[in-house]
């Protein structure tokens, strides 16, 4: 019986050591030695851990279960990105965080509407640039906040879309449930960034 048992324990803890493996290269990826590199790299955490679920409350909210609304989840592999771009660019690069979220901003306008109120993400992208902007870099912020503008004013006027039609009572839910998103993730982004040193500069 003994003899049996070995094998079995000796597999589950191999198993177990692989998980813990992942979950430490995983929790390496997204650290920081610069602390506000790092604060901006646990936002990133929890949009990623919100992005899948974003379609699902889409549906839920506007009863439309389109299955274009996975297009919204396209972005993901840039954000996953974002901690490389901090990494290779020490300061400058996690601006890449609000700038690839306006980018997903334009590109959710074009699948959900201009009505749809997708737009307002850009203001956690807004406190974001605001916080993680080198110290001192003000040309730097001038150009990334130009940037944000010019993806709002694309988001409203440009002739593109929506991929996906809703009645005008299923807008004012989108509206709704973007505003409350928008607004719940802003209120993080600052309290998590308040604070934090921003010695480095680009």
């Amino acid at each position: 019986m003994g003899r049996e048992t070995a094998p079995t324990l000796g597999l589950a803890s191999a198993g177990e050591t692989g998980a813990a493996r992942g979950w430490k290269a995983l929790a390496g990826y997204f650290a920081s030695d610069d602390p506000l590199t790092g604060a901006a790299n646990r936002l990133l955490v929890v949009l990623l851990g919100n992005q899948p679920t974003y379609p699902l409350f889409v549906g839920w909210a506007t009863g439309e279960w389109s299955p274009w609304l996975v297009l919204t989840m396209l972005s993901t592999p840039f954000f996953c990105a974002v901690p490389w771009a901090s990494r290779r660019y020490p300061g400058i690069g996690r601006l890449t965080f609000p700038l690839v979220g306006a980018l997903n901003g334009i590109f959710c306008t074009v699948v959900l509407g201009r009505g749809s109120g997708v737009e307002l993400f850009l203001v956690p992208c807004l406190v974001i640039a605001s916080w993680t902007c080198p110290a001192g870099n003000r040309r730097l912020l001038a150009v990334c906040l130009a940037i944000l503008y010019g993806a709002f004013v694309a988001g409203r006027t440009l002739p593109w879309g929506p991929v996906i039609s809703f009645t005008p009572d299923q807008l004012e839910a989108l509206v709704s449930l973007n505003a409350y998103s928008a607004a719940s993730f802003s209120a993080l982004a600052t309290w998590n960034l308040w604070g934090v040193p921003n010695e480095r500069r680009a």
